[in-house]
């Protein structure tokens, strides 16, 4: 047996086969579409308990509702990425939270539309002089979207580098 085949491993749950090719921790595959030439796995967040941030009450889900995000691309395949949000509720009537949505910011950072990796990677790729437009034209997605991804990570890498 050489070095090379020692080495060489083979993944086999879905879940790592995700997390593998995007990175993404804590979330469980629902189902894997494909639109075209575009693939879109649908995922949730894994939790244990839930707890109303203000009474402490143990939540309930009100809705799941599904947000669409843009990835890298994988092997040159441009990939979407559906998130099952889960909308909680508080179930004490006189708790003044009525209702929130579980963030994961591994995921994507809120208001982002696109992935917490992707919108790093369009970062770096602006921070080194490539146009918003050719990123987005990598990304297969709007100007904007990118834009924004850019502006927000931008502005917490500035926020960061200030002295102490």
């Amino acid at each position: 047996m050489t070095q090379q085949d020692r080495s060489t491993y083979v993944i086999t749950d879905p879940s790592e086969i995700l997390w593998a090719l995007v990175s993404l921790k804590d979330v469980r595959i629902l189902q894997l579409a494909r639109h075209g030439p575009e693939v879109e796995p649908l995922v949730e967040q894994v939790f244990d308990r839930v707890c109303c941030a203000s009474c402490g009450t143990p939540a309930r889900v009100k809705e799941r509702p599904v947000v669409r995000y843009v990835v890298l691309p994988v092997y040159g395949t441009p990939m979407r990425l559906a998130w099952q949000k889960h909308r909680m509720r508080c179930v004490d009537p006189g708790c003044p939270t009525k209702s929130w949505v579980l963030v994961h910011h591994r995921i994507a950072a809120r208001g982002c539309l696109l992935t917490t990796r992707a919108a790093k990677w369009a970062t770096v790729q602006v921070g080194i002089r490539r146009t918003v437009a050719q990123v987005a034209g990598e990304l297969d997605c709007d100007w904007h979207t990118v834009n924004d991804a850019v502006t927000t990570d931008g502005k917490a890498l500035l926020a960061a580098d200030r002295p102490g």
